[in-house]
């Protein structure tokens, strides 16, 4: 009789063991999970979640963020859409990709709803607009950041909570921070070269640039690779800010970076490059690297813009820096895509832009 006590005893330490495990992101408390978010909340789940959905303006980048977990395939029931317009990388993503809901980036509660979701992740910007409408359903919603490097570890560490998958969001923040020190490390005493960063844009024929705000990715991605973002101190406000040629060439760039989401940015700068008006600025205009997205965005590729600005900016100290052999491996460790798939379809669309640093 003794014996069977205590067999049962330590059956029932065992279980507490188990389910009182704790989680990177999120802690483990009986059968619910406890996340933090990028609202600074506490958001519990009663159980990992078997129905995710990604919704909202931004989805692209909580899209390419998640799918870092191997789980992420079989968790994530829908997303919204995904192409900016260079492509569409989810199927490469997701081989079940043509299975999922896909739902426009406008989607209201409602519809999200309908689709019996057990947590929703939106851009933590949406939290009054979209996200306070979704909780009010009883849904609950996590949101995320990823505008700066800090808050990108955050973001990362809470999806591997969400997708029991801690080990990998530790693997994953170790890898962005070893690769960002490297580079702060080296430019930290550089001389500053003078950097425009400008967003082009071509409605019914009507071009127009715009420069990131100062608090912005865009802006801390050109400072940290050894740079100085001369717009800085003239765009205090948030978003994007239009500029003419005229402010342009009063900030003396030595160099100016063209960002282009809808159309490559190599054909936005050989178009650039017949303007006489440009050319009077006597900066050197680069395209910045897209694949399927823009390297300068809060997206998990913000590494890669990184590196790349900074080899453009100081060749001398990356020199050892392979921008092909980064590319690789960042596929290879994130997604696990082989090299026959980085060299078919992602090597072809930012060979141009690889070119200017080899």
């Amino acid at each position: 009789m003794w014996n069977r006590v205590r067999i049962l005893q330590l059956l029932l330490l065992f279980f507490f063991i188990v389910h009182s495990a704790a989680a990177v992101g999120g802690k483990e408390t009986g059968h619910s999970i406890q996340l933090t978010d990028a609202a600074g909340r506490t958001v519990v789940l009663p159980a990992y979640p078997e129905r995710v959905l990604l919704a909202g303006k931004a989805v692209v980048f909580s899209t390419n963020s998640c799918f870092l977990f191997q789980n992420a395939g079989r968790i994530i029931a829908g997303t919204g859409v995904t192409d900016q317009g260079l492509g569409d990388f989810y199927p490469l993503m997701d081989p079940r990709a043509s299975q999922k809901l896909r739902f426009a980036n406008n989607a209201g509660p409602e519809q999200l709803l309908s689709a019996k979701p057990d947590v929703v992740i939106l851009k933590h910007y949406l939290r009054e607009s979209l996200g306070a409408a979704v909780e009010e359903l009883d849904i609950p919603v996590l949101y995320f950041n990823s505008e700066s490097p800090e808050t990108f570890y955050d973001d990362i560490e809470m999806f591997g909570g969400l997708f029991d998958e801690m080990q990998r969001a530790e693997d994953i923040i170790d890898y962005y921070k070893t690769k960002y020190a490297l580079v702060l490390n080296r430019t930290k005493n550089a001389d500053k070269p003078r950097v425009l960063t400008v967003s082009y844009s071509n409605r019914d024929g009507d071009t127009a640039f715009s420069v990131p705000s100062a608090q912005w990715l865009q802006t801390r991605m050109v400072e940290d690779a050894g740079g100085t973002a001369v717009w800085k101190d003239d765009t205090s406000g948030g978003g994007w800010n239009k500029v003419n040629l005229e402010q342009a060439a009063a900030w003396k760039p030595d160099y100016i970076f063209v960002i282009s989401y809808k159309i490559p940015a190599c054909s936005v700068v050989e178009e650039l490059a017949d303007s006489p008006s440009l050319g009077m600025l006597g900066a050197e205009i680069l395209p910045f690297p897209a694949d399927y997205y823009s390297w300068d965005q809060p997206d998990v590729r913000w590494i890669l813009g990184l590196l790349w600005s900074a080899k453009v900016l100081h060749p001398e100290l990356f020199s050892d820096i392979d921008m092909r052999e980064e590319l690789q491996f960042f596929y290879s460790f994130l997604y696990g895509l082989d090299n026959g798939t980085v060299e078919s379809e992602i090597l072809p669309r930012v060979t141009d832009c690889l070119a200017i640093v080899e």
